[in-house]
């Protein structure tokens, strides 16, 4: 009986110990669009690894020969992402690669035959709300995300919603994705306004000091003066019961650009994200100026863009306008190729809805699979040189301002959790375009014959469509 006690002790004392192991055995987890996490028993470190993914396949009005493609596929996003962190994620690392394809050239560039880069984030962050709730994230590296324009509203999720970029102002005239060369930023995430009486909470407040739109993979941008940016959203009501208000979100971005004229004449290296201000279709693969301002004066160059979002049940309503400016002459020392009033502006009306899901109609989410989303949305884009006199040589000559509509149709439908097929219409009409020969007028179809037309009036205005099909994955 004694000898039969003691293995029994024995047993009981080898479970515990294999129980106290296991327990301190690194967890894994998994959550649609937020990867796969390795976290350690105490918290005290963990790796998450995600990999966001979008294929597209293109079919663009005009000339093949340059680069309006048809039925080739793009990769829109493929991009790993790693997360390093220590101390209950106190401290984080952030790594992410871009192995995107042709057509995710520079902004800047009028004809993306190549991939954009290698690096996509270098940053690492200082969670201080994890030891102060009023401490913000500070964040400091290369290829830093910054929230310089109405991040919400004016597209919703390039994952998960159905606009397939951002407005045509917002990514070609202001500070498109954010994505800044190096810099630093404070954020103050997720912060309920209960404690002052009100029954919402403050999304989202960020500060930040960064080469916004300049400086590629990192690199310099060859001055000290450096863009700022200021983004906040508030849910004033999300923490009622009434679900007509629940859903509302007010936000405003503005980005400040210090446009350096420095470089003028081949001296010096500078890279000014906001050195002028041209209007540009999302044609992928050879994307097309219907606009050019010229080059803009030196000094402070703003652009503000407040937006609204509604989302009540499976319907979601965005609405931005934006605002861009510099300044109007030149700068001391600097001869300015065109001097003028250089203006820009825009609005936008979005609206998204789940169609269907497996729960029946108007149901549906990103992570349930059978959804279906289904999106419009309409902009208009306006930008001018008011002086006509200084402005005349802008454009080729044929004019100092135009007028740019946009109409989109979308639909989706998601296969897995955060994975959706889906199509996609674009119906463009430009007020005017310059018509010589290889120039947009031209390269877009709307003067589509080898020589020009006699009825292909300088400053010609024209619409054409584009269509792609998607596919889209956040692991």
């Amino acid at each position: 009986m004694e000898q039969e006690l003691s293995q029994l002790k024995s047993d009981q004392m080898e479970l515990r110990k294999d129980a106290t192991a296991a327990a301190a055995l690194p967890g894994f987890s998994y959550r649609p669009g937020n990867g796969m996490l390795i976290e350690a028993a105490d918290k005290s470190w963990s790796v998450r690894m995600a990999l966001e993914g979008h294929m597209r396949m293109l079919f663009e009005s005009g000339r093949d020969q340059m680069g309006r493609t048809n039925g080739e596929i793009m990769g829109r996003r493929f991009r790993p992402e790693f997360y390093y962190c220590v101390n209950n994620c106190l401290y984080e690392i952030e790594a992410k690669l871009d192995l995107d394809g042709f057509g995710t050239g520079n902004a800047k560039n009028s004809l993306n035959t190549g991939g954009s880069s290698i690096l996509q984030r270098g940053v690492f962050h200082f969670h201080g709300e994890n030891i102060n709730p009023f401490l913000p994230t500070v964040t400091v590296g290369m290829d830093i995300s910054t929230s310089a324009a109405a991040t919400v509203s004016r597209q919703g999720s390039s994952a998960t919603g159905a606009q397939r970029e951002y407005d045509i102002l917002s990514r070609r005239v202001g500070p498109n994705t954010g994505r800044a060369g190096n810099g630093m930023t404070l954020t103050w995430d997720d912060r309920s306004l209960s404690s002052i009486g009100i029954p919402g909470r403050i999304g989202r407040f960020q500060v930040g000091r960064a080469s916004i739109n300049e400086a590629d993979d990192g690199l310099s941008s060859f001055k000290d003066r450096s863009g700022y940016n200021v983004y906040g959203n508030i849910q004033p009501f999300s923490q009622t019961k009434n679900k007509w208000i629940r859903g509302l979100l007010f936000e405003v971005g503005a980005w400040f650009c210090n446009n350096d004229k420095r470089s003028t004449n081949g001296i010096g290296n500078t890279d000014n994200g906001c050195e002028d201000m041209r209007l540009r279709d999302h044609g992928d693969a050879a994307v097309q100026t219907l606009y050019n301002s010229g080059s803009v004066g030196g000094g402070l160059y703003h652009f503000v863009q407040p937006g609204m979002t509604w989302e009540v049940g499976p319907y979601k309503l965005r609405v931005v306008a934006g605002f861009a400016g510099a300044r109007d002459g030149g700068e001391t020392g600097v001869v300015e190729a065109t001097p003028g009033k250089k203006r820009a502006y825009n609005w936008l009306i979005g609206h998204d809805l789940w169609l269907w899901s497996p729960k029946g109609f108007l149901t549906g989410s990103a992570t349930t699979p059978g959804s279906v989303l289904v999106g419009t949305h309409f902009e208009r884009n306006n930008a001018s040189c008011t002086n006509a006199t200084k402005c005349s040589d802008i454009n080729s000559g044929d004019f100092h301002r135009s007028r740019v509509l946009l109409r989109e149709w979308d639909i989706y439908y998601f296969i897995a959790p955060r994975m959706s097929v889906g199509f996609s219409a674009l119906w463009y009409d430009a007020s005017n375009l310059r018509n010589a020969r290889n120039q947009e007028a031209h390269n877009l179809g709307v003067c589509s014959s080898s020589k020009i037309p006699s009825g292909c009036r300088n400053g010609i205005g024209g619409d054409w469509f584009d269509m792609s099909l998607d596919w889209r994955y956040s692991f």
